[in-house]
Parts: structure tokens; sequence; C-alpha cells
């Protein structure tokens, strides 16, 4: 259900549903204090277990946007001159060789086409020649250019060599099923404001025992991105290392009891019909993809080529100001090129792609295209099925 006159169709920051909303509206309490709070954090990471699949692994909430995942898992595995394979086939994907560089690792970067899964036997291809190294971090839906990496695949080839896997999970958890178990990820990153359609705020991290193992041996000796820290004082002591927004926690906690309502196979089959008429409808409007394929795409968000002699921060603009839908450009190399649709949790509905595309065809005529838009909606009715 859509409330106001103004949607947000982006990749994250998501639009927050009513029932979340009124969850960070809650009386709220002292969470360093009260453990009637600590014990509903603790019911919350046992919804982050199961929704992930992460009975083996810890699982923690921590206080900042999911940037500080990123950030944590390189500060506390890394060790000076480790070898860490950077599979960066997108903007974030190669966000990870600056990190690893910031804490004195040395990156072994795999670049690959930004259009498509990265090519799995060339990352077995580099750890079968490099014995070495200790760590590779993936990205498993690189937001910026909307492609899916194969997570299952490229963890089977990782967990073959013996190696650590970290995976970024931001724009995929609570889209894309995901098991921890039975993958052998060692971390995963995850965040509030995609998927879960929560404020920006939290980081949700699952640690491996043989993460932990390399984390004791990296003593990172930081505060606030000190993952035994939490280990110690959350798990030993029942505190937080530092005051926790109690607001944002009964948010994810909504958001999750949402998720379950409607059962994990719908919700991640709801977002696969999104992604087929969300591509559906673009093509409707003679607009090019940019992925290769449907299958090397994200079921939570559609890159789409701006077209042709079309400025697209006018596009975006025109998008918002005059009809009040708010959808994203992209970053890096693809900035000014692509134009992204978010059809994340509760954005992923026939209603959110209809306002979505509709908006886009009227925006392209207002710029001087000759876009025709009968189709449109027939596209999206005919695949969200």
């Amino acid at each position: 259900m859509i409330y106001t006159d103004r949607v947000i169709l982006t990749p994250g920051p998501t639009e927050i549903p009513h029932r979340i909303r009124l969850a960070l509206a809650k009386e709220t309490t002292n969470p360093d204090l009260d453990p009637e709070f600590y014990e509903f954090y603790n019911n919350v990471r046992s919804k982050i277990r199961k929704l992930l699949h992460a009975y083996k692994s810890d699982v923690y909430i921590m206080l900042a946007e999911a940037m500080l995942g990123l950030e944590a898992s390189i500060a506390n595995l890394v060790s000076r001159r480790d070898k860490v394979l950077v599979i960066a086939n997108g903007v974030f994907g190669e966000g990870f060789v600056d990190l690893v560089k910031m804490y004195n690792g040395q990156p072994i970067i795999l670049e690959g086409d930004w259009r498509k899964s990265i090519d799995v036997s060339e990352v077995d291809k580099i750890l079968e020649k490099n014995k070495d190294i200790s760590i590779v971090t993936l990205v498993h839906c690189d937001t910026p250019s909307a492609i899916l990496n194969n997570l299952e695949e490229v963890a089977k080839v990782v967990k073959g060599h013996g190696a650590l896997l970290i995976v970024d999970a931001v724009s995929s958890v609570g889209g894309v099923e995901i098991d921890v178990d039975k993958l052998g990820i060692d971390i995963l990153i995850g965040g509030s404001q995609k998927v879960l359609n929560v404020p920006s705020g939290l980081t949700i991290m699952t640690i491996s025992n043989e993460a932990w193992e390399k984390i004791e041996k990296v003593n990172y000796r930081g505060f606030y991105m000190n993952l035994k820290l939490w280990k110690d004082m959350s798990d030993s002591k029942k505190i937080f290392p530092y005051t926790i927004c109690d607001p944002l926690i009964y948010a994810l906690n909504e958001a999750l009891d949402m998720i379950f309502e409607e059962g994990l196979e719908n919700v991640y089959r709801r977002h696969k019909k999104a992604q087929k008429a969300s591509w559906a409808a673009a093509e409707a409007l003679g607009l090019k993809l940019y992925p290769l394929s449907i299958e090397d795409s994200s079921p939570t968000v559609t890159a789409i080529e701006v077209p042709k002699n079309i400025d697209e921060t006018k596009l975006r603009e025109i998008a918002w100001k005059k009809y009040g839908v708010m959808i994203a450009g992209s970053w890096g190399k693809l900035q000014g090129k692509v134009i992204r649709i978010g059809h994340m949790g509760t954005q992923a509905s026939r209603t959110h792609l209809i306002i979505a595309y509709t908006t886009l065809a009227k925006t392209l005529r207002d710029l001087g295209m000759d876009i025709k838009t009968s189709k449109v909606i027939e596209a999206i009715e005919e695949n969200f099925q």
C-alpha cells in the first residue's frame, strides 16, 4: 500500500511501509540498561539466523550503515601482506580493493564484465595459481549495475581451496535466498535500508567459527568496528559495546515479521516476478537493459541504459519534481549512463512497477522521445502472475 503522493523507487534507501513506520514510533527505552531490550535484541538476532540459515555462525546487528560491516570485515580479518582475492565486476566489488589496501593487505584483483555474473572458472584459476590467498571478497548483488553474482558456485570454489569468504549481501538479503551454513560463508554483511525497507543505520553481520580463528590472530585494535568486542560484550556480558538505536531494532523486527508472515518462499517468488515484470516493461518501452541477460541480473533491482540524447540527471529530476517518483542513477563509470528501478521488499509489487514504468514513459516523452506505452501495463500484468 502506498500512503503518500511521492513514491521512492530507488534500490536503497527504500520506501518505508506503514507498519515499519509505526514500529519506529514505539515508546523507546534505554537499551544500555533495560534487560528486556537485550532479550528483544536477541530475539531479532534469532530471526536473522532463520532468514539467512545462519545457525552455525554468530549474528550481530550493529549501529551504522552497512559500510561499517564492509570495512569491519576487512579490518578484523586482514593482516599485513595478506593476499585477498577481490572479485571486482562492479562498483562495490572494486570498493573492496581500497579497503584491503587501507588495512595493509595485498589485493589480487579479478576484474569481470560489469554486465554479467563473474566467471567462476576464473576464480578457480586464480586460487589454484595463488595458493597463499587466504580471503576472497564477493558482492552478491552489485546494485549500480544490477547484476547478481553466482554466490553458490563461487562459494563452492572458494571453500574448495580453503579460503575465507566475505560476502557483501547488502542488496540481496531478504530478496534472494541465502543459506550461510550450506555455502560456508565466513562473513556476510547485510543492511537495513534495502530489501528490509528499514531506514539506513543498521549493519547485519554473520561470522563463522573459521572467521573467528582468523580474527583472533589479526587482533584488530580499533573500537567501533572491533568484532571481538561484540563477541565479548554482547554474548558474554549481555551488554552492548555502545548505545544501540532501539527504534531501528523495533523497525527491523517488524520488517522480519512481515517477511515471515508472507513466507520466505513467497517473498523470493515475488521478487523473481518483479524482476521478470520489470524487464518486460522496459522492453515494452523499447529500452535497453544494462545486464546482458535476466539470468545475470538481480531480482531486487533493474538497470536500464539511458537512451541516446537523454540527460540522465534531467530525467530523474522531472520524474521526481513533476511526477513525485524517485528513481536512481548509478555510480562510477556508469554515472549518467544508467538509471535504476528498485523492486526491493514491499517495492517488489505490481503497483510499484506500474507507477515506475508509466512515470518513466511520461518523463521520456517530456524529454522528446516517441515512447509507446500501450503495452507497458500489460507486460507487467502478464509477468506478475
